[in-house]
């Protein structure tokens, strides 16, 4: 799972690929002759990895790794932060560990419990390098990552190795350089990769991979969390106001469809932040609940834990401000109508009142009333700038992705889709609005499994949840807010890039 933060912050670097690498090495291999050869070759190239002080780190280019060559700044009760010892900083080290140790660490140990331990020193590691990520001058880079390699023993013979410690590494270059525009743009980079390191060991105990947006998401409102938020920059994205990189905000731009060579990928940084704040501020009323519902959702509630849309759901069912008179206890229609709600409040559209919601194949709208929705779970104080700064779009789409919010001036957009879909809707009477595409997988469990001796394969088997298109009504001048489904097979899950708007 990759991450990255376009120019000033395109975070990140959650590597789930390195799942192939975390076979425990064989007895065998220390009487292989070869080993022998490339211990003595690794010996020549001035680091010492193997029983000396210095790191192992990915080259992102090559999926192979490079031994750093480090030293020591700062030792903490709780971190160690190291720097590459070539790399030349304008940025006071010192002063970040000891912040990290005394504020982020214990604020995110609070929220989503302790992290694992598997050197059993009871610190975590942080090294400040050049990442070797192949960014040139005003170029995406990648600012920081968390390689999950570093939770299972080292393999001698494998081209990605692991420190068998908690890591966590940060650019030294383009990210320090980043702190000139936004002060918090390093320790905010080291809170979102921190969410990461702690979630991990949760997930592979579970046996289960976690969706991306719910897991990119709770890792950028861990950077509000530990001090670092509102974040200006994402939210001003999200609403494609004063930020060139992001015209048009999160118009047509998808939630839940994840694509990291896609140029939407800061837009849905910035979605999945919006959406994931909702929830948290929406889950209790005060910070003791609020971070009670995020801990549940990494850890896990009466079994359940996070890891797709609709467990999601089912967590934000355990939270203090759950309501099930205004949301029901459907997965599938809570997602509709938080998505609904809270789109429609960041498109500036405050009448709810008047909703059609298709829920099944085949079956026409009904129509529901979200008002009570919208009273209970209105903006926070901590989205205020989309109630300032709302989405403004000026480019109708044609067609419409999963997870999206589409702007459309057309009177009478209708959706058309190929046989293999079976769900469809039509819309009528509308002279201009919001398409959406958004659902709740019910029972949509991804497991990962593992196979001693062999490359391990995710292993998905979700339940095929019952699909939904929906309409939210404005009003008779502005017309209707359209929402439509999404739909899962009995293997795998499905995503259509888009359904064309006629």
């Amino acid at each position: 799972m990759m991450h990255f933060r376009k120019k000033i912050l395109l975070p990140l670097f959650f590597l789930i690929t390195s799942f192939s690498h975390c076979n425990p090495v064989n007895s065998e291999i220390g009487k292989n002759d070869d080993l022998i050869l490339l211990l003595g070759a690794y010996s020549l190239l001035g680091a010492n990895c193997f029983s000396g002080p210095d790191l192992w780190a990915r080259d992102l280019r090559t999926q192979s790794s490079v031994c750093v060559p480090v030293e020591l700044v700062s030792s903490g009760t709780y971190i160690e932060v190291y720097k590459e010892k070539t790399l030349s900083l304008n940025f006071n080290l010192v002063q970040f560990a000891k912040d990290f140790d005394t504020i982020t660490y214990p604020k995110l140990i609070e929220t989503f419990g302790t992290p694992s331990d598997v050197d059993g020193d009871g610190k975590v590691k942080l090294l400040v390098m050049d990442i070797k990520d192949g960014a040139t001058a005003n170029s995406a880079y990648v600012a920081g990552y968390f390689d999950p390699i570093n939770y299972f023993p080292d393999n001698f013979l494998l081209r990605v190795r692991s420190n068998f410690a908690e890591v966590l590494y940060l650019d030294g270059k383009e990210l320090i350089a980043a702190n000139s525009k936004d002060p918090n743009a390093f320790a905010s980079t080291a809170a979102h990769e921190f969410q990461h390191l702690l979630r991990f060991p949760r997930m592979y105990e579970a046996n289960q991979s976690d969706e991306l947006w719910i897991n990119e998401g709770t890792s950028e409102v861990a950077s509000d969390i530990a001090g670092y938020g509102p974040q200006t920059s994402r939210l001003d994205c999200y609403s494609g106001v004063n930020d060139s990189r992001c015209d048009d905000g999160i118009n047509g731009v998808s939630l839940l469809d994840w694509n990291s060579s896609s140029s939407d990928v800061l837009k849905q940084y910035s979605f999945a932040y919006v959406f994931m704040r909702y929830l948290y501020d929406s889950s209790g009323t005060n910070d003791t609940q609020r971070k009670q519902f995020f801990r549940n959702t990494v850890i896990g509630a009466s079994g359940t834990r996070a890891n797709s849309t609709g467990n999601l759901m089912n967590v934000f069912k355990t939270s203090a401000n759950y309501d099930s008179t205004v949301l029901t206890n459907t997965n599938s229609d809570m997602f509709f109508r938080m998505f609904a709600v809270l789109t429609a409040q960041s498109f500036g559209i405050g009448n709810v009142s008047s909703v059609q919601q298709v829920t099944s194949d085949g079956q026409g709208a009904s129509t529901v009333d979200l008002s009570g929705v919208l009273t209970k779970y209105p903006l926070s104080s901590s989205l205020n700038r989309l109630v300032t700064n709302p989405v403004t779009p000026t480019t109708a789409k044609t067609t419409i992705k999963q997870g999206a919010a589409n702007f459309y001036t057309s009177a009478t957009p209708t959706f058309s889709a190929p046989n293999t879909r079976k769900n469809y809707g039509r819309l009528t009477g509308i002279s201009q609005g919001i398409v959406f595409w958004a659902d709740s997988p019910q029972g949509l469990n991804t497991s990962l499994k593992y196979i001693p001796g062999k490359d391990d394969t995710p292993i998905q088997t979700p339940n095929k949840p019952r699909s939904l298109k929906s309409v939210i009504e404005n009003s008779t001048n502005s017309g209707m807010i359209p929402i439509c489904g999404i739909e899962f097979t009995n293997d795998l899950a499905h995503t259509y890039e888009s359904i064309p708007i006629k």
